[in-house]
């Protein structure tokens, strides 16, 4: 078998941290896992809106994803699914329904951010 040396490979993780990125590269995109802490709607404090739009996919457990269009709109929740793809562009956050729970998160490496509390 011929051995390939470009690729590299991520162990599995010990998932710790709300969110940690794994590999970027200079410009065009980052990767890196989201491990929500909130457990409800109610325990999320704040909403992040980003430049640019992020791309969620569960990787076990459960998410739910708290999307709000503008300011002044409702939050409406949409509860991931295993090998959906989300691609999110408005304000938003999560909350896990489990406590493992974790979804892979692709982005822009510079992508600013603005936040609402609520």
């Amino acid at each position: 078998m011929k051995k390939i040396d470009y690729i590299i490979k991520y162990p599995e993780r010990k998932y710790k941290k709300f969110w940690n990125p794994l590999f970027r590269d200079k410009k065009n995109w980052l990767f890196g896992y989201f491990k929500p802490t909130a457990r409800s709607l109610e325990e999320l404090t704040y909403l992040e809106l980003h430049k640019y739009p992020e791309l969620f996919l569960l990787v076990k457990g459960r998410i739910v994803l708290t999307l709000k269009k503008n300011k002044n709109s409702r939050i409406e929740e949409l509860e991931l699914k295993p090998g959906e793809v989300v691609i999110v562009n408005c304000w938003h956050n999560g909350y896990a329904l489990e406590p493992d729970s974790v979804s892979l998160v692709i982005e822009r490496p510079v992508n600013p951010t603005k936040k609402i509390m609520l």
